[in-house]
């Protein structure tokens, strides 16, 4: 009876706790049910207050990726296409496009910079006529005002087939004002501009954003582009989605980021098909076929989805091509003298059978005379006749026009005022990301005592930063310097140091490669740069264009060195002291700062032994190859060589007015008291207003490569650096052949060496060169042999 009463009263406390838990839960199921309500009456609440900012976006969205892929409205015609896919979303064009085509205001700031270099260098004050064809909503035109005023221009003709997206542009253009502002509402075929005539040849200016890929006769759009160019001077600028091959593409321009793979090749083919986008990669090889390429760069729109959703375009500038090879032809063919040369008119028309005709004489320059025999042949030749062919000794001024076109004929169609082509594509310049060296760790005070250069002097030398080729070329303006580096990034720097040097100030010059910081040279790029650079080095600045953002001297290779050094220095607290050092009057207290508190510091041995003999640190940092390494070995160790390469810097002269070289290490930057010659502004102006710059020619590929493509006898002076110390035997002997044929009797070769013997001195005597020490240094005497002394020993060779 008891369990039967415990049982019940069980059962009873278990259906009470059983309803309560029920009412609980229904308590709780309507409480979620309200609060569920709730957020969604909240989120119907915010899409009605926030439906002015997603309207955009959404009617983006279903014109974009719903509506086309359904047959609406008149698609019979490219025109009913057009308007079909536009009408809808004309008034929300711009606002949504700003992500997806990527390079616009890219493109538009460099056909502003080339027109403006243009009307500058030919003293034209003609206003130019633009036509931005399929310039849709008329964005473009308005962007241009930031680059170069609409004002300025005589006429803008905006070509779309869309009357929707005209109808935009008309009313923008009508609210700014601008009354030389034309919008046609007609096919890209169409040669009907107001105001014009015949609008064949007349055209300075024309632009295609995001356009000609939609273009169904694209080919003869192409033509007719072509056609409406002005033949010398127009400028053709495409902004646009493309796909490439699976051939790596043969060129020098745009190959930096150009090939695609085969999910980019063929996805975005066929997503794009669907709108009537035709992005095949034969488009972009036809354009490039017609015109004379500028500049290319090649980019991916991370749209969206960064990383993941990357759509290639690219920025394209182009100019009508010119028949540079008759010119030249006509003007080299024997029979012609230098006058005659000069008064044949480059648009005269010579005719294939006749160019046939023509017995071309011998392109590779005339040896220079080595008979010393004669007082006329031991004369050096002049800047106007080395290297020419002998047809052509002119003294002229015309002379400099004939041997630029006959620098053309030996080594192809410039890419810039001084870059010469060469195959980007070859493994030897592909290895290279950037430039090892962001400055010249070479002494060229000591080259330009040894060498004596003299302005009929032809030079030879490696790039590396390009500091010591500008000091050679303000110092002693030798008639040609050619620049040689394998590695493309040096350079791309080189050029841009040109580049900057003609067309900018020197403030900017200085907070570029004097402070290492520019807060505004994107801008300057594109503005002032563009113009005068190559498009490959165009390219790789505009790739790192924030590279003058915080400090120019801290990138490449060379500035991991100057990193590590700055961060011993804060680790160890010596900021102050090595300031010091850079500022004091006193070399007896800059040797006691450094011998007392910053060599213990910052250079014990173990650092030295197990870090800065590293191999790895060795080339990534400083440049050196494991060939190298073993000269020093063979003749000591690496910490007694760093010790002996430092030591005697402290007591050669101050950081503060001469050791430019390690006060850059310290500080990152330069001082107006403390810098290379280019960067003080008499030598600035002076490389500016006397044009000594023009000398110079850069060669991307290897020494013997460019040693080879010269004639007998046509170098007077080379400075070939330290790059023989990473020779084997056999490399070092084929080079030093083609140095003995190339460099005249009498002429000059420098280098210098890790080795205070170095074994190929004797390669040097054995193709005829008298060897003698410039500065040899001897272990733990505290003599350095100059004001960098990273180097055991200096030596000059002389052509007997």
């Amino acid at each position: 009876m008891v369990a039967l009463m415990v049982a019940s009263t069980s059962v009873a406390l278990y259906l009470l706790n059983t309803t309560e838990n029920f009412k609980k839960a229904q308590e709780m199921a309507v409480t979620s049910q309200l609060a569920f309500l709730a957020a969604v009456a909240s989120f119907v609440l915010l899409l009605i207050a926030s439906f002015d900012q997603i309207k955009a976006p959404l009617k983006f969205i279903y014109s974009c990726f719903l509506k086309p892929l359904g047959k609406t409205g008149d698609t019979s015609s490219q025109q009913g296409r057009l308007e079909s896919f536009y009408k809808e979303q004309a008034e929300i064009y711009d606002e949504t496009r700003g992500g997806l085509l990527r390079g616009r205001s890219s493109m538009l700031a460099l056909v502003a910079a080339q027109l403006k270099e243009q009307l500058r260098t030919s003293g034209s004050d003609k206003a130019p006529v633009w036509i931005d064809l399929g310039g849709g909503t008329g964005w473009n035109i308005e962007q241009m005002n930031n680059y170069f005023p609409i004002s300025k221009f005589e006429r803008v003709y905006l070509v779309d087939l869309c009357p929707s997206l005209c109808r935009v542009a008309r009313e923008r253009f009508q609210k700014i004002g601008w009354t030389n502002v034309v919008v046609i509402c007609e096919d890209a075929l169409g040669s009907n501009f107001p105001g014009m005539g015949n609008p064949k040849g007349k055209i300075n200016l024309l632009t295609m954003s995001y356009s000609l890929s939609m273009m169904d006769n694209y080919f003869a759009v192409v033509d007719h582009v072509h056609s409406l160019l002005e033949p010398k001077t127009g400028i053709l600028g495409v902004a646009d989605f493309y796909t490439s091959t699976n051939v790596t593409k043969a060129s020098n321009h745009g190959i930096e980021d150009f090939q695609c793979n085969w999910w980019t090749r063929n996805f975005w083919q066929i997503w794009f098909d669907f709108d009537h986008v035709r992005l095949h990669a034969s488009r972009r090889e036809y354009l490039e076929y017609r015109f004379d390429v500028k500049k290319t760069i090649n980019g991916r729109n991370q749209f969206v989805i960064p990383y993941f959703v990357q759509i290639p375009y690219y920025i394209w500038i182009g100019q009508r091509k010119h028949s540079e090879t008759r010119d030249s032809l006509s003007i080299l063919a024997k029979g012609f003298s230098p006058d005659q040369a000069m008064s044949l008119s480059s648009d005269e028309e010579i005719d294939e059978p006749r160019l046939h005709q023509l017995q071309v004489t011998d392109l590779r320059p005339r040896s220079m005379s080595t008979d010393s025999g004669s007082s006329q042949d031991s004369v050096p030749d002049s800047p106007s006749s080395v290297g020419s062919s002998g047809t052509l000794v002119a003294t002229s001024v015309s002379s400099r026009a004939l041997l630029e076109k006959q620098t053309q004929i030996r080594f192809g169609p410039k890419l810039s005022q001084w870059r010469l082509p060469y195959n980007p594509t070859l493994a030897c310049h592909t290895q290279f990301r950037s430039y090892i060296y962001a400055f010249t760790w070479e002494d060229p005070r000591i080259d330009l005592e040894v060498l004596n250069l003299q302005k009929d002097d032809v030079m030879f030398v490696i790039t590396s930063a390009g500091d010591n080729a500008l000091e050679y070329a303000l110092q002693g303006q030798p008639s040609r310097i050619h620049c040689v580096d394998m590695n493309p990034c040096q350079n791309h720097l080189l050029e841009l140091k040109l580049a900057a040097i003609q067309n900018m100030s020197y403030s900017d010059v200085w907070q570029m490669f004097g402070e290492g910081r520019h807060p505004d040279f994107r801008r300057i790029l594109m503005d002032q740069l563009s113009p005068l650079l190559s498009s490959p080095a165009m390219q790789f600045w505009y790739k790192n264009r924030g590279t003058f953002d915080d400090c120019f001297y801290e990138t490449g290779y060379s500035g991991l060195a100057l990193r590590l050094f700055k961060w011993l220095v804060r680790i160890k607290g010596l900021s102050k002291t090595v300031e010091e050092i850079t500022t004091t009057d006193d070399i007896r207290v800059q040797e006691q700062l450094w011998e007392n508190v910053v060599k213990p510091s910052t250079l014990p041995v173990w650092l030295v032994e197990w870090v800065l003999s590293h191999p790895a640190f060795l080339w990534n940092a400083l440049g050196v190859p494991i060939n190298q390494m073993k000269l020093i070995l063979d003749e000591g160790n690496a910490v007694q060589y760093i010790y002996d390469t430092l030591d005697s810097i402290m007591t050669r002269s101050l950081f503060k007015d001469d050791q430019y070289f390690y006060n850059l290490v310290v500080n990152r930057k330069y001082t107006h008291e403390s810098c290379p010659s280019y960067l003080t502004e008499a030598g600035f102006q002076k490389l500016k207003e006397q044009k000594a710059t023009d000398s110079m020619l850069l060669h991307t590929k290897s020494i013997i490569q460019v040693l080879q493509s010269l004639g007998d006898g046509e170098l007077t002076k080379a400075v070939l650096m330290d790059h023989m110390d990473w020779f084997s035997h056999e490399d070092a002997e084929d080079e030093i052949k083609e140095v003995a044929r190339a460099v005249r009797t009498g002429g000059m070769v420098l280098w210098r060496s890790a080795g205070r013997k170095p074994w190929y001195n004797a390669l040097f005597e054995k193709h005829g060169f008298e060897v003698q020490p410039v500065g040899v240094r001897v272990p733990g005497s505290g003599v350095s042999i100059d004001r960098v002394n990273m180097y055991a020993s200096c030596y000059i060779a002389i052509k007997k």
